[in-house]
């Protein structure tokens, strides 16, 4: 179970590190994603306030897997869960923006992670599984 408590805690780190940096975006410094976008003032509003939403997921996740660390043995099914979401929200989506004509080296590397993570939790997962068996 060490595994998946360890997985617990890093992914739930990380995705409560991507919700502070998104969340700064969204309520303090409109700026961090203003350079990195093709428009301005209105638009840039109306992408800030679709993208929160996303913001709130990813800390909510983030501190969900921190917390069920503490008890891994009671989700391992949220494990499978997050494996699911990285592959269709993180792998397919990236795939996708890829297709559209973004930045294709950000979203491969970030492919790379989404995979990391993916296959890190399977791992773990079955470790868990085959120790309760």
């Amino acid at each position: 179970m060490k595994k998946v408590t360890w997985w617990f805690r890093i992914v739930g780190a990380f995705y409560a590190l991507l919700a502070v940096l998104n969340l700064y975006g969204t309520f303090v410094d409109h700026s961090f994603f203003a350079s990195s976008m093709p428009f301005t003032g209105e638009a840039l509003q109306a992408f800030i306030d679709g993208w929160s939403p996303f913001a709130f997921e990813i800390l909510g996740i983030g501190t969900f897997a921190l917390w069920a660390s503490r008890n891994p043995a009671r989700y391992l099914g949220a494990v499978w869960l997050l494996v699911w979401l990285e592959f269709t929200h993180g792998v397919l989506d990236d795939i996708y923006l890829i297709s559209r004509g973004y930045d294709t080296v950000g979203y491969l590397i970030f492919i790379v992670v989404h995979l990391i993570i993916i296959g890190s939790g399977v791992w773990a997962v079955r470790a868990a599984e085959s120790e309760r068996a």
